[in-house]
């Protein structure tokens, strides 16, 4: 049972014209999925002939109203409120109000100062609301005390699931009158999901199968709070949920039909249109309209109009795709042909960036992404033969291309800059005069060339003569120089025959190893993975070249 506060206050109540004051409690209440709610528990001598007097009043979300005496005819209380109607006229001693400061707690439910032969006057009696409680007044009343808490609860979780059988119930009925909003309508809807579920129609289908799970979820909850909580969440908007019924009821009752819906709602689902295409945008938002299983459950007589505008539509999507998938791959080979034309610089960059000694590597990112670009502009195989394609499918079913994609031709300028850049990086790294000076000690003509190269800026010549051989070269002069660099404090005192401290050496020797673990990482990276094969000799040594 909920916890809940009551406040008591004079209220003055019109009922016949006059006014008098009559006891009213403030309910404070947590109800079914956990929000806060505020309403109040009033009683009145009758209730009131003027339609409409008992609105509830601004931040009030539920009323429950006692009468004093069983009313004479229909009551129809607005949605929100409760009447409690007694079995006999209640005691007049009933109308003595509480002091207004009086706080009761969930145990006395707001009881308005109910006497013991008035709560069973209640018991005796009914309880009226615009939608069907699953409480009794016997429920509300039993034991001799009066819950109206617990009251305000259930008229709470009535409203919300009333919220939504309400829409199960028209879609279950349509095109004739609704059946009465009870949990009966569950029972009627499962018999509809396992009649489409037992018969396999549209097996496969994605949306079908998404319905059929949904609505199973929901004729399977064992609670009625159990199943609020999952069409709420399920059913965020309720016309999600009538669709899904109306689907089920065309599916059953014209099974070809509307598995050829089913079939175009995907393809229109898919057909995504680019701004520019105002018209075709507005056919098909027509089309969707029209084209929907309420129109074939309800109104069948107006499906093959609907048809028409479907068919109308997809040719003119079919023609402005074909003419637009040809023209996409089109300047999609232009893109590719140029990023091919720039690989020796991007190699001459990767091969480069494995120097650690000129330091951090430079234009990882352009790399990475000029590697995804190549794959990307590579091509489709179905470039010649997607018109035979596309009867059923919005979208070309290799490349997966959209109406509003465009070729990333911004993208393309934008990495092949970046990569020029970080190749000049490099080459001002090794312009140094300290990476200059340690290559000029290898007395290697190709080196030497080299150099020429780095010197005159030349990016194209750079990348004809750099191979993995000679970065293999370099990279080991390179380290020989930071090595030779480390060492020639302690070579010095050796020439000199002093003896370094063990601290100067111990430094020198942990330079060394870091400089060679950074060296053989980024020939690690750089290298092909290793042969699986085992082979009967290990492969010859390279001479180093004097």
């Amino acid at each position: 049972m909920q916890r809940a506060h009551a406040r008591l206050k004079p209220l003055t109540a019109t009922g016949n014209g006059d006014s008098e004051p009559l006891p009213s409690a403030a309910l404070s209440l947590t109800d079914y999925s956990g929000r806060k709610r505020q309403g109040r528990a009033l009683l009145l001598s009758e209730w009131p002939s003027n339609p409409g007097s008992e609105h509830l009043a601004e931040g009030e979300d539920f009323r429950i109203v006692v009468l004093s005496e069983p009313p004479e005819g229909t009551i129809s209380p607005e949605e929100g409120v409760v009447v409690v109607a007694p079995g006999r006229r209640l005691a007049s001693a009933t109308v003595t109000a509480r002091k207004p400061s009086a706080t009761y707690n969930a145990a006395e439910q707001a009881n308005l100062a109910l006497s013991a032969k008035n709560i069973e006057r209640l018991r005796q009696g009914s309880l009226v609301a615009a939608t069907p409680l699953q409480l009794t007044a016997e429920d509300v009343f039993a034991g001799g005390k009066a819950r109206l808490a617990l009251l305000a609860c259930d008229l709470l979780l009535s409203i919300a699931v009333a919220e939504y059988l309400s829409p199960i119930a028209i879609a279950l009925s349509a095109p004739d009158a609704a059946k009465p909003v009870t949990l009966d309508r569950l029972e009627e809807l499962k018999q509809l999901v396992s009649a489409v579920s037992d018969n396999g129609i549209g097996d496969g289908n994605s949306e079908l199968k998404k319905a059929l799970d949904h609505l199973s979820e929901l004729t399977c909850a064992a609670a009625t709070e159990q199943f609020l909580a999952s069409a709420e969440r399920i059913y965020p908007n309720k016309r999600a949920l009538m669709e899904e019924i109306y689907m089920l009821r065309a599916l059953r009752k014209s099974p070809l039909e509307a598995n050829e819906l089913l079939s175009m709602r995907r393809f229109l689902q898919r057909a995504v249109l680019p701004a520019e295409e105002t018209e075709l945008s507005m056919d098909r938002t027509v089309v969707l309209e029209q084209f929907a299983f309420a129109t074939l459950a309800v109104e069948p007589q107006r499906y093959p109009s609907a048809k028409a505008m479907a068919d109308s539509f997809r040719r003119k999507y079919v023609s402005s795709y074909r003419e637009h998938h040809t023209r996409y791959w089109a300047d999609m080979a232009r893109l590719h042909t140029g990023l091919r034309e720039e690989q020796p610089h991007t190699d001459a960059l990767r091969r480069l960036n494995t120097l650690t000694e000129l330091g951090p590597p430079a234009g990882v990112k352009a790399l990475a992404t000029y590697g995804k670009l190549m794959a990307e502009t590579a091509g489709c195989p179905l470039v010649g033969g997607v018109e035979e394609m596309l009867e059923t499918e919005a979208v070309c079913p290799d490349c997966g291309l959209s109406l509003d994609q465009t070729a990333p031709t911004q993208r393309v300028d934008e990495v092949l800059s970046h990569i020029d850049r970080a190749c000049h990086r490099q080459m001002s790294r090794l312009s140094s005069s300290a990476v200059q000076q340690m290559l000029r000690n290898s007395n290697d003509a190709r080196v030497d060339q080299f150099l020429k190269v780095v010197q005159a800026s030349q990016l194209s010549s750079l990348s004809d003569i750099l191979d993995d051989d000679l970065i293999g070269y370099l990279r080991r002069f390179l380290v020989e120089g930071r090595i030779e660099t480390a060492l020639r404090p302690i070579f010095d005192q050796l020439q000199e025959g002093v003896t370094p401290k063990v601290d100067e050496a111990k430094t020198a020797m942990r330079e060394v190893s870091q400089i060679l673990q950074r060296a053989f990482q980024a020939a690690q990276r750089a290298l092909p993975p290793a042969e699986t094969t085992v082979t009967s000799s290990p492969p010859p040594r390279r001479k180093r070249k004097r």
